[in-house]
């Protein structure tokens, strides 16, 4: 099967980026011809003759324009959804916006159904009309319910995956805590940066951000540390950071929010706490720099998860499967 995968910016550094490129890995261990384009499907698809077209994240950079190029010419193709642009002008479901410096004051959306008050103005009708048009994926059922209570339709939930030989440990991490985080948008407070301040102030602790660096730094960065806090304070869809320091064996504490809660079982491979809460972070982070055995023991059971359920052959089978039955008429419009 020829795919052909088309994301807005091949260096914007997030996450959307590396799930495209650890897409097109997992594909291509099952054996498909796979080729990632960039913003202009119309001008590559007659070259290349795809038999699917996967679209991420079209609303920047690229607009529904694609998406009702691909619909009138009935080309079989999906979309991944990564956050909630659909429905939500702000696309991270927060009141005030997600811009720097702005609250992360969630709106009703969180829990039930968005109620029109957001500072910014709604998204147009037509933005989520458009969508429901085209076969969908999303990455955890978390995120799925959200879509599904704002009528945005859902065809397959999908969770994402990683290279675990590339992001795995390579002999013993420290003994002494070192705790990390990791974030592209460190300057957003949907990020969580403002919390997790305030709990390593509390505790007199100090962490080291990864930002700002070439993805395959990352990996060994990873490894120098034994703790990783994922703070976000919205709903994110997956996380594909926390997904890497799992599989590198790090003891993770995370906002219990879609994405982390489709990894972490609270106390077993990792921590989940709530969003916003710097006290519950500072308690969480203190029982795990206070005892090396608890933090190796999530530690290995978070490495154990990413093998079972987040390596590529495990992805691209799913998704070899979702682009026959798409090829097959299983998603219509």
């Amino acid at each position: 099967m020829k795919v052909m995968l088309v994301h807005y910016n091949p260096g914007d550094g997030g996450g959307a980026e590396s799930a495209v490129r650890d897409q097109r890995k997992a594909l291509e261990l099952c054996g498909h011809e796979v080729a990632v384009c960039w913003q202009h499907p119309e001008r590559d698809y007659a070259r290349l003759k795809p038999d699917v077209i996967h679209f991420h994240t079209i609303h920047v950079g690229m607009g529904l324009g694609v998406l009702e190029w691909a619909q009138a010419r009935r080309i079989p193709h999906c979309i991944s959804l990564h956050d909630y642009w659909p429905f939500c002008h702000d696309r991270m479901l927060m009141r005030e916006g997600a811009s720097p410096g702005r609250p992360d004051t969630p709106c009703a959306a969180v829990e039930g159904v968005c109620d029109g008050q957001c500072a910014d103005n709604p998204m147009p009708p037509e933005v989520k009309e458009a969508v429901n048009e085209s076969p969908t994926v999303i990455f955890s059922e978390y995120a799925g319910d959200i879509y599904r209570r704002h009528g945005v339709r859902v065809d397959a939930v999908i969770p994402h995956a990683i290279d675990t030989d590339v992001f795995a440990p390579k002999g013993p991490l420290p003994v002494q805590p070192v705790i990390l985080t990791m974030s592209a948008w460190a300057a957003f407070n949907t990020k969580g940066m403002h919390v997790l301040q305030a709990a390593l102030k509390r505790e007199h602790l100090s962490a080291k951000c990864i930002t700002g660096v070439a993805r395959e730094q990352v990996p060994g960065l990873l490894r120098t540390g034994n703790i990783f806090i994922f703070p976000s304070t919205y709903q994110e869809t997956w996380g594909l950071c926390l997904t890497e320091a799992m599989s590198t064996g790090l003891a993770c504490i995370a906002s219990s929010v879609a994405g982390p809660r489709a990894q972490i079982r609270d106390g077993f491979n990792g921590l989940l706490v709530p969003p916003r809460d710097a006290d519950a972070l500072a308690d969480a982070l203190r029982r795990l720099v206070n005892d090396r055995d608890e933090r190796e023991r999530l530690g290995a059971n978070a490495r154990a998860w990413a093998l079972e359920h987040a390596n590529l052959r495990r992805m691209g089978r799913d998704y070899t499967r979702f682009y026959e039955g798409l090829l097959g008429g299983q998603y219509g419009a």
